[in-house]
């Protein structure tokens, strides 16, 4: 029974060590999947295939007495597989980042695993105004556990746990923005606030609409404008391919005005929200849908509480009191509070 028993320990002890991947079998396997990535990307959106890929662009003046302008454009691909009858996106299997401010650049590649959507490797290069250039790259294990890093300076500004947590960053990012199983609730409970009458505020919200109209396209035309572009390439709910392109306006106290167009071969949506300048609360929302050669719109006015308090529709068998409006623009608020919180 001893002889059996101490057999069975060897079997499973070389069962183990069989088992385990050696650091360079590991780089093999980053790099092979490194080279795959890449083709897959220059393959996005050709030989007939639909594109399948997101791209955010902010840009922000960071400080109006100190004109340093931030632009920042994150581009991720990923892959979607039917479920349900439905295209459900993948986790991004690349993610890559372009970020200036002031002469000074850098460039991001984050490259997970297509087996379990980990981080498996990361590069990062950057170049200050006087040219002092900077290259760090980092391989992972498959406990995220970083087995190699190479550097072309040793004034390295990043380290393998800095860089881990930044792309783990950009993947919340992406769920966010995808709604990949991520949507802000609503606080239905908070206290009550006084209300003023409806005329009153109709008057109101139709004068910060005009006033917000102004203001974003007066930021279309700015040299540093405050903005922040999504667009997203991908299969709609029938699953032609669909554009989606939002573009989120704000100041130095938060978004103001988003507007939202969506367009494939079956669908032509459109979509707008106002927030409060003070508050930043949703006050109005507009929707527009085209399909099959028929149009609706709505339009919801909201009061101090987040109530609706007027729809006006051309489709009375479906309203909602634009609950998924408030849902909507919640999502891009803390989208947007995201990056412009994220500090590296």
């Amino acid at each position: 029974m001893r002889t059996f028993l101490l057999s069975i320990i060897c079997m499973m002890a070389l069962g183990t060590c069989l088992a385990q991947t050696t650091k360079e079998e590991r780089m093999k396997y980053i790099r092979k999947c490194y080279a795959d990535a890449k083709k897959k990307i220059d393959a996005n959106g050709k030989n007939g295939q639909s594109p399948k890929d997101m791209r955010i662009i902010l840009n922000r003046l960071e400080d109006e007495d100190i004109p340093l302008y931030d632009t920042e454009q994150l581009d991720f691909f990923f892959e979607e597989k039917m479920v349900d009858g439905l295209a459900t996106k993948q986790q991004p299997y690349f993610i890559a980042e372009n970020w200036g401010n002031h002469g000074h650049i850098r460039y991001r590649e984050v490259l997970l695993d297509p087996k379990d959507h980990q981080v498996i490797f990361c590069y990062m290069r950057g170049e200050t105004d006087a040219g002092f250039v900077v290259e760090s790259r980092y391989y992972y294990d498959t406990k995220g556990q970083c087995i190699e890093q190479k550097h072309n300076t040793e004034n390295s500004w990043t380290m393998p746990e800095t860089e881990k947590e930044n792309a783990e960053y950009y993947i919340r990012l992406f769920n966010m923005v995808t709604c990949n199983g991520y949507f802000t609730p609503l606080d239905l409970d908070k206290p009550k606030k006084p209300t003023t009458p409806k005329a009153e505020r109709l008057k109101h919200i139709r004068a910060l609409y005009a006033q917000a109209k102004a203001k974003s396209a007066a930021n279309d035309k700015a040299e540093m404008p405050n903005d922040l572009h999504i667009i997203l390439h991908d299969l709609g709910d029938n699953q032609p391919p669909r554009t989606t392109k939002t573009r989120i306006y704000f100041d130095k106290d938060g978004i103001y005005f988003i507007n939202q167009s969506s367009k494939s071969m079956q669908l032509d949506g459109y979509n707008e929200y106002l927030f409060e300048p003070k508050t930043k609360d949703l006050i109005f929302s507009y929707s527009r849908g085209g399909e099959e050669g028929q149009v609706y719109e709505w339009r919801y006015y909201f009061d101090e509480n987040g109530d609706c308090i007027e729809t006006k529709t051309n489709n009375t068998d479906e309203t909602d009191d634009g609950f998924y409006d408030k849902r909507a623009a919640n999502d891009y608020q803390a989208i947007f509070e995201l990056l412009n919180g994220h500090e590296e």
